[in-house]
């Protein structure tokens, strides 16, 4: 497997649309209203490496030079380098342990060039994938965010990882 983590393009465009608008991930990723092409257009523009300076940014997952899906960033701290870790892999990719490799790559990113000490991610209780997937790498459970997420009018459990890098 050619797994490469890599800057996001305006060639992603549909990609990111694609994942983006897919209302099959929306419980995990928070969204409610689709993006429009000029949205997604304005995001990609904006997510340069200066962009993690304000907390967040998004790379894209390739195989073989084909998307396959996006690792995230968010809540960046500089101060105590920290971020938080969102991955999802388009569902024509998955169960083929892109995941896998494409996590490990970027906590060696996190950790040599981004010198960060900590990810962590919330991951509600019934996406055992996603649980398996950080378990994995070292991700520690340390806690349990009781009713965090609301998604079509039920609430959801989310169990808190740390990763120390």
């Amino acid at each position: 497997m050619g797994i490469r983590i890599r800057e996001l393009e305006l060639s992603d465009i549909d990609f990111i649309l694609e994942i983006e608008n897919n209302k099959d991930i929306w419980k995990v990723s928070h969204t409610s209203t689709p993006f429009t092409r000029g949205e997604i257009e304005t995001f990609i523009t904006k997510n340069t490496i200066e962009t993690i300076e304000n907390g967040q940014k998004r790379w894209v997952i390739s195989n073989n030079k084909k998307a396959c899906g996006c690792i995230d960033l968010f809540d960046y701290d500089k101060k105590n380098a920290r971020a938080g870790i969102g991955i999802v892999i388009h569902s024509d990719f998955q169960n083929k342990g892109i995941a896998t490799i494409a996590l490990k790559k970027f906590i060696r990113i996190c950790t040599k060039k981004l010198t960060l000490n900590q990810l962590y991610c919330s991951i509600m209780l019934d996406n055992k994938n996603s649980i398996k997937l950080f378990t994995k790498q070292g991700f520690i459970e340390t806690g349990v965010r009781k009713q965090w997420t609301k998604y079509n009018e039920k609430w959801y459990d989310e169990i808190f990882y740390q990763k120390k890098l």
